[in-house]
C-alpha cells in the first residue's frame, strides 16, 4: 500500500505527489484533456519499470478514458498483461492526473521520464525539464510543434534508446523516407553503455556531439 502524498501547505498537489514519487514517475507535461496515442510512453514506462503514469496539463479536466489512449491496443494489452502479470487494468491505477496545473509549477522536483507530445508554439520548456532531472525526454508529433532543444545542456539525442525501447513514430512527414516524427533525448550519465562498449563508439560520440 503506497501512502498518499503528504501535501505542504500552498503546495500544488501535483507538486506534492512528485516530490514523493517523481523518480518512479513518467510525467506528459501539456497531456490534454484526454490521454491519447501513448503507446511510446508506456513502452518507455515498462522498459524503466516505472509506476506512475502522470498527466499535467492547464485545461480543467483531463480524462484517461477516451478510444484513442493507445493506438495499438492489442500490443499494448499484450504488454500490460506481462507487465502486471496477467491484471492490465491495473495500469488505471497508476495513471494520476492534475488538471489545473501549470507546467511551470513542477520546477525542482523530479521526474524519471518527460515526455512532450504536441507542444503548442512558444511554448519554452527546457528549464523547468532540465529542473526535473529526467533520465529520458520524448518528443513526439513534432510537425507544427515547439521542439524543445537541450542540446549541450546534459542531454544528447539518442537513436539506439529509440530502437533499444521499440519506439515507433505516428503522423510520420511522408515527404521525407524515414523520417520519425519524434526526438529521444538520453541524460549524458544515464544508460549509454551500448555506445560506450560498440566498437563503433567514435562515431556514435562524433554524432552526438555535431547531431545530439
Amino acid at each position: 500500500m503506497v501512502p498518499p502524498a503528504i501535501q505542504t501547505p500552498g503546495e500544488t498537489a501535483a507538486r506534492a505527489f512528485l516530490r514523493q514519487h517523481g523518480h518512479r514517475s513518467l510525467v506528459s507535461l501539456g497531456c490534454g484533456p484526454e490521454l491519447n496515442r501513448i503507446d511510446n510512453h508506456l513502452r518507455l514506462l515498462v522498459a524503466l519499470n516505472l509506476t506512475y503514469y502522470v498527466g499535467i496539463d492547464c485545461v480543467s479536466h483531463i480524462t484517461s478514458e477516451g478510444p484513442h489512449l493507445f493506438i495499438d491496443h492489442e500490443k499494448m494489452a499484450a504488454m500490460l498483461r506481462g507487465y502486471y502479470q496477467g491484471d492490465p487494468l491495473k495500469f488505471r491505477k497508476s495513471i494520476k492526473v492534475f488538471p489545473n496545473t501549470w507546467v511551470e509549477e513542477l520546477a525542482g522536483l523530479h521526474g524519471a521520464v518527460v515526455v512532450c507530445q504536441r507542444v503548442y508554439p512558444d511554448c519554452r520548456w527546457e528549464e523547468i525539464i532540465l529542473s526535473l532531472s529526467p533520465k529520458l525526454v520524448l518528443q513526439e508529433d513534432l510537425h507544427g510543434c515547439e521542439r524543445q532543444q537541450l542540446r549541450g545542456r546534459g542531454y544528447v539525442r539518442t537513436w539506439i534508446k529509440v530502437r533499444q525501447y521499440g519506439l515507433e513514430p505516428f503522423r510520420p512527414w511522408p515527404v521525407f523516407p524515414g523520417e520519425r516524427n519524434l526526438i529521444l533525448w538520453r541524460r549524458q550519465d544515464f544508460g549509454g553503455e551500448e555506445v560506450q562498449n560498440s566498437r563503433w563508439r567514435a562515431l556514435w560520440r562524433l554524432g552526438e556531439k555535431f547531431i545530439g
